[in-house]
């Protein structure tokens, strides 16, 4: 028992320092000149539209340029449509122009109910369609995860329950060095987690299987 509750003991010093550590080196980042770089996409132009390269899971699912009078920047979304029942994953990146080590970036998401299916989110550190971190919302099982992509897989390293409501928009919002990832639901810290996989990346939208979701106001600061 005694050692038992030693080990125990040094992993939970060694979790707190680890958040500690990666608490000051976010402030740091946010508060040096990291950021020297600001772009938003809200999909109301014809840049905004052009400026995106697609990743696509299967071609029954699609992303669309639609209209949205409840959208927070009206008129248009980035809509994900849903399609068939696979359960792969649907990308659509918006490279920022070069890789960023240190950023902060968000977007504003509303998941429309109805498909077995609801789960959308925003990328960071994306290397390639194999390689990247989402910060994913789950309205179907009330969840918020810090996802890791790698290969054919997907591993979710943090997850915290958390009531996600459809037909609502929501933000999404990732503060990212190099050290490590904090991730926000509606302005709340949910995650923070020391990770030094794939360091820096561009930005985009996620969504799982055949969830709708509608995304704008994706911005990164950098």
């Amino acid at each position: 028992m005694g050692k038992h509750a030693g080990r125990k003991k040094r992993y939970l010093v060694a979790a707190i320092i680890a958040t500690i550590a990666i608490s000051v080196a976010l402030y740091n980042a946010q508060q040096s000149d990291s950021y020297k770089n600001s772009k938003i996409w809200n999909f109301d132009s014809q840049e905004n539209i052009l400026d995106a390269s697609i990743h696509t899971g299967s071609p029954g699912q699609t992303w669309v340029i639609k209209s949205d009078e409840l959208a927070p920047s009206r008129p248009n979304v980035l809509a994900k449509v849903s399609g068939d029942e696979s359960s792969t994953y649907h990308i659509k990146i918006l490279p920022v122009g070069e890789a960023a080590s240190s950023s902060k970036s968000s977007v504003k998401f509303k998941i429309i109910p109805g498909q077995n299916e609801q789960t959308a989110g925003l990328l960071i550190r994306f290397q390639d369609s194999s390689h990247y971190f989402v910060l994913a919302a789950d309205a179907l099982n009330n969840r918020f995860s810090l996802c890791r992509a790698e290969s054919d897989r997907i591993i979710c390293t943090q997850d915290v329950n958390i009531n996600v409501t459809t037909n609502v928009w929501h933000t999404i919002t990732a503060q990212v060095s190099k050290q490590g990832i904090a991730g926000y639901l509606d302005d709340k810290l949910l995650i923070q987690r020391y990770d030094h996989h794939y360091i820096s990346g561009q930005v985009g939208v996620w969504a799982k299987g055949n969830s709708e979701a509608y995304f704008d106001d994706l911005k990164i600061d950098y």
